[in-house]
């Protein structure tokens, strides 16, 4: 038995990303030419402006650059952001297919097994980062991960854990953390000390008031967001707002570390 399920990645509430849209951007990627990325996908011209017009805007960045600046005729290329997406896309696709592969590979299907996967985690932050340093303790193991940037996080889990993981340096893991597991500063607050293994700096790319707590969402660069959640009161005690430059703290204790068996 096999089974395939078309991957779709949601740009907004509307607008998914299919296997269509990321085929045109890697032959775009590959050609620099709108014109020549359709006849490669062989569809027409139109069909892929229309495409490509579509998702661009509704991105939350470019997703697609004209090679030099404005200048017209003169070629399109894709964006970092873009080219980060294809990347997760491709991630996300190959273990999903691994999934499945192994779910069609047994003859008898455990049904309340599979409704035990089939959870979406409430935790808002997942970050992907690469295992540089494994600390065995007696009871804990402390897991350093460097993200795309080089920035290095370090989560606490227990021994067991880190064995039933399967964990070593050199895999790619999540990094999953709630945003009310992460504290927010003012950069400027240079005498704050907390004891918190994970100090990260960022910038301010949206926050918005809700009934009773606000959230934030911070830029910690390579269009890496960590979102943050505190209390209305809080919020405009520190006068956040949209480009503040700020400081995030995240203890590792509080670091959920997701991985392929």
């Amino acid at each position: 038995m096999k089974a395939q399920i078309n991957l779709e990645l949601f740009l907004d509430d509307e607008i998914a990303l299919l296997p269509k849209h990321i085929k045109l951007l890697k032959a775009l990627d590959e050609t620099k030419s709108i014109t020549r990325a359709a006849n490669a996908v062989d569809i027409s011209y139109k069909n892929a402006w229309d495409c490509l017009d579509l998702i661009n805007s509704r991105a939350k960045e470019p997703l697609i650059l004209r090679v030099d600046g404005k200048r017209k005729n003169s070629g399109s290329e894709l964006s970092s952001y873009a080219k980060e997406i294809i990347s997760r896309y491709e991630v996300i696709l190959k273990a999903q297919n691994e999934f499945l592969k192994e779910i069609c590979a047994h003859s008898q299907i455990d049904v309340n097994n599979l409704k035990r996967i089939n959870m979406k985690l409430s935790a808002r932050n997942q970050l992907q980062a690469t295992i540089t340093d494994i600390n065995l303790g007696a009871v804990n193991a402390k897991i350093t991960a460097m993200l795309n940037d080089g920035t290095k996080l370090k989560a606490i889990i227990a021994l067991e854990s880190q064995k039933e993981l399967n964990l070593e340096v050199g895999k790619e893991v999540l990094f999953i953390f709630k945003a009310s597991s992460v504290i927010l500063a003012k950069a400027d607050e240079n005498e704050l000390k907390i004891s918190a293994s994970n100090r990260l700096k960022g910038k301010i790319t949206q926050a918005t008031l809700g009934a009773v707590n606000a959230q934030v969402a911070v830029n910690i660069g390579s269009n890496q967001i960590i979102y943050v959640a505190l209390t209305n009161e809080s919020a405009q005690d520190m006068k956040i707002n949209v480009g503040d430059d700020v400081e995030l703290f995240i203890k590792a204790s509080q670091i959920i570390i997701g991985a392929q068996i």
